[in-house]
C-alpha cells in the first residue's frame, strides 16, 4: 500500500512540473510577435547549404541506431528471461 502511495505521489509531481513548464512557456512566447523560421534545409542541408546533419554526420547516426536496437534488443531479452 506504501509503494502505491509513493508512486502515485512521484506520478503527481511529475505532472506538476510538466504542467507547470508548459504553463510557463507559454507565458514567456505570448509576448513574441514572431518565432525564428526553421527549415528542414536549415537543419538537414540543402542544395544551397554545404554540410547539414545527414552529410556530416551519417555514420553516427547510423552507429547511433544500431546501439539504439541492439539496447531495445537487451532490454526485451532481459524482460522475457525475469517474467
Amino acid at each position: 500500500m506504501l509503494s502505491k502511495f509513493f508512486n502515485l505521489l512521484v506520478a503527481l509531481m511529475l505532472f506538476a512540473t510538466l504542467f507547470v513548464s508548459i504553463d510557463d512557456s507559454n507565458r514567456i512566447w505570448a509576448g513574441k510577435d514572431e518565432a525564428n523560421p526553421i527549415s528542414v534545409e536549415g537543419i538537414a542541408g540543402g542544395p544551397g547549404i554545404s554540410g547539414g546533419i545527414f552529410s556530416d554526420f551519417i555514420f553516427s547516426f547510423e552507429l547511433l541506431s544500431l546501439l539504439l536496437i541492439a539496447a531495445l534488443i537487451g532490454a526485451l531479452f532481459l524482460a522475457k528471461k525475469e517474467a
